[in-house]
């Protein structure tokens, strides 16, 4: 016995090391980076038009002056007098231009632009875009871009050009929409939007998801680590920060500690349901009140304090249920002990979504439920 006395005591001081490693593990977190940004810190979208020559028999039919009359103003401008029907063939086609700026993009960065057609072209496979402007919602030019046009395999084409017969025949690769490409980097950055972080004297976190309950640990959670009253929840979607005297100056050190720093985010309860595929997906914070169900011979009874579900046929006894197509829960259940439920007897899909949607019209859900 006295030989199992020091295995004894470390068996002891490893358990209660064990349980303290538990109790003191911190709480999940994710970055604040993840949840929220830097207000003025976002996209902006560029627009365009513009001219793609080069193609093969491909482009804008001879009737479409949205094309023809931009080339003839640009040829004017080099000293080239033509006229509008002398351009034949379909070999070039007017297209819209979408890019985005990024956050703090500077001159000379490059861009990629993605070029759609607004005529009667039927494919950009081949093409090139010449020089053209993006401007901002201002009309200011901020990108010029030019480049070849890429992302289109040979031999797609556009469907809706295609009579009938011809568009039976074409294989499932071929029906991909071809009046759709990309110039990769073809974009230039020329004008900057100004940024200047380190003048101010405040800095605004936007959630992304706006909860007044995580812009409020958000809040605390930087007067913890920068001081009391550094930041405040100015409502469900805003943290006021105040810039610390010691991070003047070098307000992107401040930003960088902030976003680096974790926190639990809290959100709302909410199930998603897909009834073409039959997917459930549901949060951990859903809650079903006592309630009573029967759904094709399925009887569901949200009441008792136990869970009992079994697979052998018998009667209601002492609480406990023994018929594979019964059982019960306790009030204020999680949602996912029910779907647990569900597939330990088999149920299907449909059944779980109608049920679902059924709760949910009685009250019993306290969730949001998004049905797609």
């Amino acid at each position: 016995m006295k030989n199992q006395l020091p295995f004894l005591r470390l068996g002891t001081a490893l358990l209660y090391f064990f349980l303290l490693a538990v109790l003191t593990t911190p709480a999940w977190g994710v970055r604040v980076k993840d949840i929220a940004a830097l207000r003025g810190a976002r996209d902006n979208e560029l627009i365009g038009f513009g001219i793609v020559v080069g193609l093969d028999g491909t482009g804008d039919s001879q009737e479409s002056l949205l094309t023809r009359k931009p080339i003839v103003n640009a040829l004017e401008r080099i000293g080239i007098s033509l006229k509008s029907q002398d351009i034949l063939g379909r070999s070039i086609a007017a297209v819209w231009l979408t890019a985005t700026l990024p956050p703090f993009a500077k001159s000379g960065q490059r861009l990629d632009i993605t070029a759609a057609t607004i005529g009667d072209a039927v494919s950009l496979r081949g093409g090139v875009l010449i020089m053209a402007p993006l401007r901002g919602p201002n009309r200011l030019v901020y990108a010029l871009g030019q480049g070849p046009i890429a992302g289109i395999p040979k031999g797609v084409s556009r469907a809706d050009a295609l009579p009938a017969e011809e568009l039976a025949n074409l294989s499932i690769g071929s029906r991909m929409v071809a009046s759709v490409g990309h110039v990769h980097g073809g974009a230039i950055v020329e004008r900057e939007i100004s940024l200047n972080l380190n003048s101010r004297a405040r800095l605004y976190m936007n959630l992304h998801s706006p909860d007044f309950t995580t812009a409020f640990r958000l809040s605390k959670l930087i007067n913890q680590n920068l001081g009391i009253r550094s930041a405040r929840a100015q409502d469900a979607g805003t943290v006021e920060v105040s810039v610390p005297d010691s991070y003047l100056g070098n307000t992107v050190e401040l930003v960088s500690f902030i976003e680096n720093l974790e926190i639990t985010p809290d959100h709302t309860a909410i199930v998603v349901l897909d009834e073409r595929s039959g997917t459930v997906v549901m949060g951990g914070n859903v809650r079903i009140s006592p309630i009573a169900i029967s759904q094709n011979g399925l009887n569901i009874q949200v009441k008792l304090p136990t869970l009992n579900v079994e697979g052998t046929q018998g009667e209601l006894t002492e609480g406990r249920i023994l018929a594979s197509s019964v059982f019960m829960l306790k009030g204020g259940t999680d949602l996912k002990e029910i779907v647990d439920g569900f597939n330990k007897i088999g149920a299907s899909s449909k059944d779980l979504i109608e049920v679902l949607k059924a709760v949910k019209t009685a009250g019993a859900l306290h969730a949001e439920l998004v049905i797609r």
